[in-house]
């Protein structure tokens, strides 16, 4: 590792205690005791991009999510099939040989070694199809280990944390404004931290919740989430909680993230009750089945896991969107789906759909009568060049 003091590239024995052999200074982490790649000049390279030079102040969760594996993490098995031929190589020719000696003293020995050779190539050839363990459940540090790991250890040697960088729970929640212009709803405290810790409720005039019931009523409501069952889930308790009233959907979706999943952190839970995905196809009917099949397995994309750039400018569009008063005279959402028949509110059938457009004439053309004569529901064909005749 290159010494974060001296700059000097220092080999294990050379860093001892933590402790330069050069320049004699301590530094904070150590990559092969604290974790592979882990060590001072990388956790401040990391504070300052992501808080984009300085510009803003980024969370100690935020830190933490970014020294995540990126993407899905490679799969791995109990065998592997190159052991099984390094293995077998040796097998084989033990047990040529002993086969070639089997009289002599010597051989009937040899061929014991070959068998527990051969034996254990056959083994990691049947279990190369066998997945491992899945080691995606849960981050590389919880809340409780990163501390320890990191800023406790930061602070013990440098007396505090790299500047743009605060812990989650010692960031102030400012006053509550007077008339807060909407409230922003978001479970997250990683996240309502990083937009207190950069003056969002004072440049919005935003109310930040955590709880759908700590929403007051009457005010615009903006939702941020994980793209996460529990998290779509939210966004569609307040669309029914708050009948009438403006609710935006901010949060991360699943169809984003299923775009590029390898820009993406991805945890999984394994843990996930039946009837959240019940709850999940009744409130949220507009998931794709390969969107709920990526839920199905378990994984999830945390809200706070994205750039702290990205995701404050998500809030801020957000804000924007919800307090713009809305345009007089603006053309209704566009609607998705089938057309609904307005007698029975099912689907309309193809031939329903013709029936209503020949009503108020749209492309209605006349049709061949059976004896070849031009005619129908659409009426006479307007004479004119290669349009042909009218009916006599």
């Amino acid at each position: 590792m290159i010494c974060p003091h001296c700059s000097k590239d220092l080999i294990q024995r050379q860093r001892t205690g933590r402790r330069c052999t050069y320049c004699r200074k301590e530094f904070a982490l150590d990559p092969k005791i604290d974790g592979a790649g882990l060590h001072d000049l990388r956790i401040r390279k990391a504070v300052w991009k992501l808080s984009d030079g300085g510009r803003l102040v980024v969370t100690a969760g935020q830190l933490n999510h970014s020294l995540q594996h990126r993407g899905r993490p490679p799969q791995k098995y109990r065998g592997d099939k190159s052991v099984a031929g390094g293995l077998f190589v040796p097998g084989g020719i033990l047990t040529l040989i002993g086969l070639g000696t089997i009289l002599t003293p010597v051989g009937p020995w040899l061929l014991l070694p070959a068998a527990l050779l051969i034996g254990f190539a056959i083994r990691q050839w049947t279990l190369s199809d066998v997945p491992a363990p899945d080691e995606s459940v849960h981050s590389r540090w919880t809340e409780d280990q990163f501390r320890t790991t990191v800023l406790n250890r930061w602070r013990t040697t440098y007396g505090a944390l790299p500047p743009g960088l605060v812990e989650d729970g010692l960031v102030p929640s400012t006053p509550p404004p007077a008339r807060p212009a909407f409230v922003l709803l978001c479970p997250d405290r990683t996240v309502i931290a990083f937009l207190y810790a950069n003056r969002y409720p004072e440049r919005h005039r935003a109310l930040l919740v955590r709880d759908l019931r700590e929403v007051p009523a009457g005010l615009p409501l903006v939702v941020l989430h994980d793209a996460s069952p529990q998290g779509h889930l939210l966004a569609a308790d307040a669309r029914a909680a708050r009948p009438g009233l403006r609710v935006l959907d901010a949060g991360l979706s699943v169809r984003t993230v299923l775009v590029d999943q390898t820009k993406y952190t991805l945890l999984r839970d394994l843990y996930r009750s039946e009837e959240l995905y019940l709850r999940l196809e009744r409130s949220v009917p507009e998931l794709t089945g390969s969107q709920r099949a990526w839920f199905a397995e378990g994984w999830w994309t945390p809200l706070a896991a994205l750039a702290p750039k990205r995701l404050l400018a998500i809030a801020d569009r957000a804000a924007e969107r919800i307090t713009a008063p809305p345009t007089a005279g603006a053309p209704a959402a566009r609607r998705t789906g089938p057309v609904r028949s307005p007698a029975a509110g099912r689907p309309e059938s193809p031939l329903e759909t013709r029936r209503r457009a020949l009503a108020v004439g749209f492309m209605s053309w006349p049709e061949p009568d059976p004896d070849g004569a031009p005619g129908g529901a659409g009426g006479a064909r307007p004479d004119g060049p290669g349009l042909g005749k009218g009916p006599a």
